[in-house]
């Protein structure tokens, strides 16, 4: 028996659809207008048209597909590899905050440890193996079977569609394939018409309110396929346009030979891969707040150290920054002698014995403070000094030529309740020889320190010298 050829499909399928709105009510004195191989924007064909106007003056359009044997891959299912990808990267990418939650609910972060980086990096690199789990599992769901025809009808708007195709369409193939067209045609509304070797149409399911199933589709103008062609030749085509015909030429005759797809964005698995991300990012930052504190192993970070090391100067093994001696009030203390290592300091700090030549020449590390009531005295350097920048003030009392009067100086003022300080002169900026010992803190207000004289001259006895208010300038040195 001779196989049906697409033109004799169309050609039958055309003439059932005339017989089959015969019925249906028109406007008075219109006429009926069919053809064949109608084309409209973006590749979309119909292999038949049928349309008139109604009654109420709105105009009913039909269109159907004609497939045969030869053309059978239009209406033969294939897997859409895109949309499987898609949502298996949407369902990895919900599954991992859903581990992480899980596993925080349950009290345990799996990512907060030393090698925190390490198991993040382990962590994304299972997104790929739950993808192909995904694909592997569930690329076969009717969900992901694509018929051309059927895309193509969901292009365009229409009041009904229809699928015609031969007798033999599915001969030498499975069942599924024409059990799926059925299937679909029925879910989206589309009517289906097998024609059958005695070149009969057999009606197997009229359409339904497609608009219904698939709302969002636009309205083609339809052109026949001669015409059309006419139109395009008739348009100037740029540079651009004419680089992408050529290319169109050439895989054309690919295009049609296997299978012909339709553009489809997949917005609903772009928000969830990034909702799923967010989330992740967030779960991730949780884990990473909650790093376990690290101790090293003292030894072997200190060979570490060294070998880094090694070759290099090295720092120094002690800083003098407010490093305290053995206070005024302890009773088994000898005042001034040396205490503690103090040895060490004897190059920076003026000894007892250093001369008023030598102090000059001696590093600027001159500043000896005691607070009465408490047990140390403590060492500072110049530098205390570099960040005034401007006109200070402060209450002199005296100067001495050896640190050890300095000192003397400085305890009989904390008995008398009153804070000192033991101070180069050229650490303020100045010029001199020994140490200048002044009472309470350095003042900035001169109105202020004329008060606080008063004050303070009360706690002295009657014998001891009158404090003086001295004036210094900003420190530029």
């Amino acid at each position: 028996m001779s196989s049906l050829s697409e033109n004799t499909i169309k050609q039958i399928a055309l003439g059932y659809l005339k017989s089959f709105y015969r019925l249906r009510p028109r406007a008075f004195n219109t006429a009926t207008l069919t053809g064949t191989d109608m084309r409209g924007s973006n590749n979309i064909i119909a292999d038949g048209f049928l349309h008139f106007t109604e009654e109420d003056g709105n105009v009913f359009t039909a269109t159907f597909e004609a497939s045969s044997q030869a053309t059978k891959d239009e209406i033969c299912y294939r897997p859409r590899l895109s949309h499987v990808l898609w949502d298996s990267m949407a369902f990895a990418c919900l599954f991992l905050p859903t581990f992480l939650a899980i596993a925080h609910i349950a009290n345990w972060y799996p990512l907060a440890a030393e090698d925190f980086y390490l198991r993040l990096f382990y962590l994304l690199l299972s997104l790929p193996l739950w993808m192909s789990i995904y694909f592997v599992a569930f690329r076969r769901l009717p969900r992901y079977r694509y018929i051309f025809a059927i895309e193509q009808f969901k292009q365009y708007k229409a009041n009904d569609q229809w699928i015609a195709f031969g007798y033999d369409a599915f001969s030498g193939m499975k069942g599924k394939y024409r059990r799926e067209l059925i299937r679909q045609c029925s879910r989206f509304g589309f009517g289906l018409v097998e024609i059958n070797a005695q070149r009969l149409p057999k009606l197997i399911m009229a359409p339904s309110r497609a608009e219904i199933f698939v709302p969002a589709r636009s309205v083609f103008d339809f052109l026949p396929h001669g015409e059309w062609q006419k139109r395009l030749q008739s348009m100037t085509l740029g540079p651009w346009a004419k680089v992408k015909k050529a290319l169109r030429e050439r895989l054309l005759p690919v295009q049609n030979r296997y299978f012909r797809w339709f553009p489809r964005m997949y917005y609903n698995q772009w928000a969830l891969v990034l909702f799923g991300l967010l989330i992740s990012g967030v779960l991730i930052k949780i884990e990473h707040q909650k790093l376990p504190t690290f101790f090293p192993n003292e030894k072997r970070y200190r060979k570490e150290v060294i070998a880094k090391n090694e070759g290099k100067r090295l720092e120094p093994e002690y800083f003098v920054v407010d490093a305290p001696i053995a206070g005024f009030y302890d009773s088994t203390f000898t005042p001034y002698e040396m205490r503690f290592n103090e040895e060490q300091f004897s190059g920076i700090i003026q000894a007892e014995e250093t001369d008023d030549a030598q102090d000059v020449a001696a590093p600027p590390l001159r500043i000896l403070s005691a607070n009465p009531g408490e047990e140390v005295a403590l060492y500072y350097s110049c530098d205390r000094y570099n960040n005034l920048h401007t006109t200070f003030y402060l209450l002199a009392d005296s100067v001495y030529s050896q640190l050890a009067g300095a000192r003397n100086r400085l305890s009989e003022l904390n008995d008398l309740g009153l804070s000192a300080t033991a101070v180069w002169p050229p650490c303020l900026g100045g010029t001199g020889k020994g140490f200048l010992v002044y009472v309470d803190e350095l003042l900035i207000d001169s109105t202020g320190a004329a008060q606080l004289i008063d004050s303070l001259q009360q706690q002295l006895d009657s014998t001891d010298r009158q404090l003086r208010l001295l004036k210094f300038y900003p420190i530029t040195n």
